[in-house]
């Protein structure tokens, strides 16, 4: 971890008459500006829940999941740690967060702290692949946005889940016909997660409900916020952001690339 990180973040604090949230957005992109952390133009402009639909998205993977206060759940790939201390706040279950970055798990330690939520959500630094935890500890692995296209960690998650322990992961898919293999199809995706021995609850196209509740909104929020942005990361990575967002929604809509969303459960 960046020394500079270390001792920046060793200052945060949170006023608990100020919303919670926009403070810790503020946070996040004061490290963006000073360089401290990756500031992509959906890094940037989602803030802690860094995948498209935000919170809405992680309450419906929750409900689609069944979380419960019982549930001990993995969460990969989980960035500063938003969706992590939203389950543990909204449902009260036990979760551990896996990312492959030092700096985000620090950051996500922090915010953890400042939240009060040390009891219930810690976070490891390690690849998806090879989480050092033991067979079985979870009842349910989760990944928002962020499946590799060879899912290679999958193997990974029977491993770490109970016998009927549930997954659900979201994350972009080919949709049109094409020989590109950096992304697979939806039917492709269900067809390796049932070799690795788990059993498809649903397998869902959710392309158009990211459009509109992801890509859209999140080229609004830089249109009407440009000035702060410019201020904030500059005249170029605005100019780079509207170049990124406005290609992925053309793929979107012309059908090329979207999001897919399963659900399965360990046989």
């Amino acid at each position: 971890m960046k020394r500079d990180l270390q001792m920046t973040i060793a200052e945060w604090r949170l006023d608990p008459s100020v919303d919670t949230g926009a403070q810790i957005s503020a946070l996040l992109e004061s490290l963006q500006a000073a360089g401290l952390l990756r500031a992509s133009a959906c890094a940037a402009l989602l803030g802690e829940q860094y995948h498209l639909g935000e919170v809405e998205d992680t309450r419906r993977m929750a409900e689609a999941l069944g979380i419960v206060a019982a549930d001990r759940v993995l969460d990969l790939a989980c960035y500063v740690g938003g969706p992590a201390r939203h389950l543990a706040r909204e449902y009260g279950c036990q979760v551990v967060g896996v990312d492959i970055s030092e700096d985000c798990i620090a950051i996500a330690e922090k915010l953890t702290e400042l939240c009060g939520l040390t009891d219930r959500v810690r976070f490891i630094c390690a690849t998806a692949d090879a989480v050092p935890e033991p067979d079985g500890s979870f009842t349910v692995a989760w990944s928002q946005g962020s499946f590799p296209s060879d899912l290679s960690w999958l193997t990974e998650m029977h491993r770490l889940l109970v016998p009927g322990g549930r997954i659900a992961f979201t994350g972009v898919i080919r949709r049109s016909e094409s020989s590109d293999p950096s992304h697979c199809s939806l039917d492709e995706v269900q067809r390796r997660v049932t070799e690795v021995g788990f059993r498809v609850i649903s397998a869902e196209d959710i392309s158009d409900w990211e459009l509109e509740h992801g890509w859209l909104p999140i080229r609004r929020k830089l249109e009407e916020n440009e000035a702060h942005y410019r201020n904030l990361l500059g005249d170029e990575w605005v100019k780079k952001a509207y170049q990124s967002i406005d290609e992925d929604i053309a793929t979107w809509r012309e059908g090329r690339l979207g999001s897919g969303r399963v659900v399965a459960v360990k046989e």
